[in-house]
Order: C-alpha cells, then sequence, then structure tokens
C-alpha cells in the first residue's frame, strides 16, 4: 500500500504561550482521534510531528496512525522556521519511498505538509526555503497563521494555501484541528481510489479564512520592528517566572501590554533559557506591564544589578524592593531611562 505522508510543523516559541499551546495539545490529541476512525486515513495516512522555536526538533518520525502519539510541547524562545523547513527536507529525503525507474513498484504519494505558526520568524527562511523546493517535492503546503501578529506575505511567499484562524480560543482552535483531520481524510480517500487530485481542502471552517494576495493584512510599523515585545519577569513574592507579552502601538510608537503568562515546566522548556543576543529594549519604549500571572499585582520592576525583571509585590514598607533575581536591595531611583532585556518570542 501507498503511504500518504503528513508532515505538522508546530509554532512552539514563546509566542504560544497560552491559548496556543493549549489549542494545539488538545487539537492534536482530538485529530488523532477522528483520523484512526476513518478507515482510508488509517490505511494510507502516516504523520510526523515536527516543532520549531529557539531550534527545530523532531518529535516522532512519519509513522502509521496506530502508532504516532501527541508529541509534548513547550514553549522556548525563538521562531526558526528555516531550520524546521531543513529539517523537514532532511525527513523527506529518508522517509518518504520513491518510485523505481524501470519497475512496476510505485513510491509513496507526495507529502502534505501543514506549518501552524503565529508570529514571524526569526532565522533565514528563504534560504531555506529555496533549498527544500529544489531537492523535494511535497503536493501541498498549508500554512496557518494564528494571532494578531502573523507575517502573513512572507507566508503568502511559502504557499498559494495561506489559512488566517481568525477564532484564537480553544473552540477555535478545535475547529482547526477537525478541519486538518477532514482534509487528511479527504486525501487519504482519493489517494486510496487511486485519484490524486483529491489533495484538497475540505470545506474551511467559520473561524478559519483563506488569505488572497488581495487580502494580505497590513502592518503599519516600522521596518524591522518586532511586531511583539516578550519580557521574561519573576513574581516579587513567590519569585516564580512567568511572561509579559506586549504589542507595538505605531501610532504612539511605544509596546503597550497585552497579557502575561505563567511559565512552569508544563508549559516551558528551561534549558534553553537565558541570554538570547536581542538587543536590550528602551524603558521609554515600553508603556506600563500586564498583571503579574501569579500574584495580580500591576507594576514591575527591573533590577540595575542582574538585570531581572520583576514584579512589585517585592517592594518593602520603606519603599526599597528587593530582587528575585540576585537578592540585592533596590531603592527607587531617579526615573531615567533604562534598559530591559527582551525575549526573542
Amino acid at each position: 500500500m501507498r503511504r500518504l505522508p503528513v508532515y505538522v510543523l508546530l509554532d512552539c516559541s514563546e509566542s504560544m504561550i497560552g491559548n496556543g499551546l493549549r489549542g494545539m495539545r488538545t487539537g492534536i490529541s482530538s485529530m488523532l482521534k477522528a483520523l484512526r476512525q476513518n478507515p482510508h486515513a488509517l490505511e494510507t495516512a502516516w504523520i510526523s510531528f515536527i516543532t520549531f522555536d529557539s531550534r527545530a526538533e523532531l518529535k516522532s518520525p512519519l509513522q502509521s496512525l496506530d502508532e504516532v502519539q501527541p508529541p509534548r510541547l513547550l514553549v522556548r524562545p525563538g521562531t526558526s522556521l528555516g531550520s524546521a523547513i531543513l529539517l523537514l527536507s532532511e525527513r523527506i529525503l529518508q522517509e518518504v519511498k520513491r518510485s523505481q525507474p524501470g519497475t512496476l513498484t510505485k513510491g509513496d504519494f507526495r507529502p502534505i505538509v501543514i506549518l501552524i505558526t503565529d508570529g514571524q520568524p526569526t532565522d533565514d527562511w528563504r534560504t531555506a526555503l529555496r533549498e527544500m523546493n529544489s531537492t523535494v517535492k511535497i503536493a501541498n503546503l498549508y500554512a496557518v497563521g494564528c494571532g494578531d501578529d502573523i507575517d502573513f506575505a512572507g507566508l503568502r511567499e511559502m504557499t498559494d494555501v495561506v489559512l488566517n484562524l481568525q477564532q484564537t480560543d480553544e473552540q477555535g482552535w478545535a475547529k482547526l484541528f477537525v478541519w486538518i483531520s477532514e482534509t487528511v481524510s479527504t486525501a487519504s480517500r482519493g489517494v486510496a481510489d487511486g485519484d490524486e487530485r483529491e489533495l484538497m481542502l475540505a470545506k474551511l471552517p467559520d473561524s478559519v479564512e483563506k488569505i488572497e494576495d488581495d487580502d494580505i493584512p497590513s502592518y503599519s510599523g516600522e521596518y524591522g520592528r518586532a511586531r511583539q515585545l516578550f519580557l521574561t519577569a519573576l513574581c516579587g513574592e513567590n519569585k516564580q517566572p512567568y511572561l509579559m507579552r506586549y504589542r507595538w502601538e505605531p501610532d504612539y510608537r511605544v509596546y503597550v501590554p497585552a497579557a502575561s503568562h505563567i511559565m512552569d515546566a508544563e508549559t516551558c522548556d528551561f534549558s534553553t533559557r537565558g541570554g538570547t543576543g536581542l538587543p536590550a529594549v528602551n524603558s521609554q519604549e515600553v508603556d506600563g506591564c500586564p498583571p503579574c500571572a501569579h500574584c495580580g499585582n500591576s507594576s514591575a520592576g527591573s533590577c540595575g544589578n542582574c538585570g531581572t525583571v520583576f514584579c512589585g509585590s517585592s517592594r518593602q514598607k520603606d519603599g526599597s524592593s528587593v530582587c528575585p533575581g540576585c537578592g540585592a536591595i533596590l531603592r527607587p531611583g531617579g526615573g531615567g531611562e533604562f534598559k530591559i532585556k527582551a525575549s526573542e518570542g
């Protein structure tokens, strides 16, 4: 039996923390369950999962639906889409069987690739894409953007099929993965019947729209300006980490608070944390802060000794603060500008 390879590329950058991570986890489990109930998919579809953040990682090689399991997803800084494309190319060359010239034996069907991302790549993905296109052939690449800060123009360079997940709550994510399972089921039914023309989109749910060239959302920010800013902070009360998310407001030329998220071993890989190589952001470009995800304190500061960002719950009665990172006693300064360590998001 010829296989239908399906490669799923999952963005696990820090910007996916929250609904994105929860939605992918539950959606993947539901997708696999639905595909296992489809006899055509069960017979022909083979699945592989690749994640990308500060690096690309093979979570599961190409496996039958009987074997493949939902990958463990943890967020890390960075959005190394180019590395994911290079790893995808490598796996396709290793795993997808090709037809042998001069024999009646046919190889696998051309792979389907589903890319899910919510931000801007942080590496050279265009060079990686050119290399992939010169070495491997895929049937369809479906690029799904989720959130408010997607580089749709970049995704459109990758594929003609660019989708926008407009509803990013758990219900919206569930609809997306239902659509993915239906698309794979449709494709597997077509190839099982010997008709590769059936490699087509299932009907899109109301939470997803297809992006055409004329519909690519414009971004009014500055060239080279990151659309989002991420600051890793510590709660001044329990010293536990959380992530502050900001969005660039071009009219006022500042980053404004968007949300904060608890960072723990269930959501984050702490082995890659530390310096990201990004330039520090000027405090004058950051307008306020979201409440601490642990204690709800709505203020924050930065340690001039070690650079730790922390919430205001560490403030003492005399007005000083204790840095939860290095333990330094900090007293209110003159209110001038200072530099803040940023994360790659």
